[in-house]
């Protein structure tokens, strides 16, 4: 069993993460729980072939849809889809620990798109632990496009 209470959390540099989904056991469902000091962020990003939901556990969360910015108090949930309409971003601006449940599909190649860094990344596996390869790439590093196009993603508006 696995408790989102009591659970080791590992700090990744950007903020504090535990796989409790995976912990309890979970192969085809993914379940992160985050914990945001003020001042730290994910990136803005989007997954092909991964539904996602959230749920502010504490503390008040900025989250930035296609949409801009909002403030989201505890108990929240939102849904992001697959593709640029699910594109999310989520950020602690409070002066409070804020506790955040990630819950999403664990379906593989994942591959995520990051807009605002003109990147892409491509996972072969959904766990760490089974992967042989995964990587982010820069779009201005592409050989070539598809179809003779400019590889590009449209940018990112980011409002403050």
């Amino acid at each position: 069993m696995s408790n989102i209470n009591n659970t080791r959390l590992h700090d990744s540099g950007t903020f504090r993460s535990a796989r409790v989904g995976r912990d309890a056991g979970a192969d085809h469902l993914g379940m992160t729980l985050f914990e945001l000091e003020p001042g730290q962020e994910t990136i803005f990003h989007f997954h092909l072939q991964r539904e996602e939901l959230l749920l502010v556990v504490a503390g008040t969360l900025a989250l930035r849809t296609p949409d801009g910015w909002c403030d989201l108090p505890p108990g929240e949930v939102v849904s992001f889809a697959r593709g640029p309409n699910g594109a999310h971003g989520f950020a602690n601006r409070s002066d409070e620990l804020v506790r955040v449940v990630v819950i999403s599909e664990q379906n593989a190649p994942n591959i995520s798109v990051y807009p605002d860094a003109q990147e892409i990344g491509i996972f072969d596996a959904p766990h760490l632990e089974q992967r042989r390869f995964g990587a982010r790439f820069r779009l201005d590093d592409a050989i070539s496009g598809y179809g003779g196009a400019e590889p590009r993603l449209p940018p990112a508006e980011h409002q403050a």
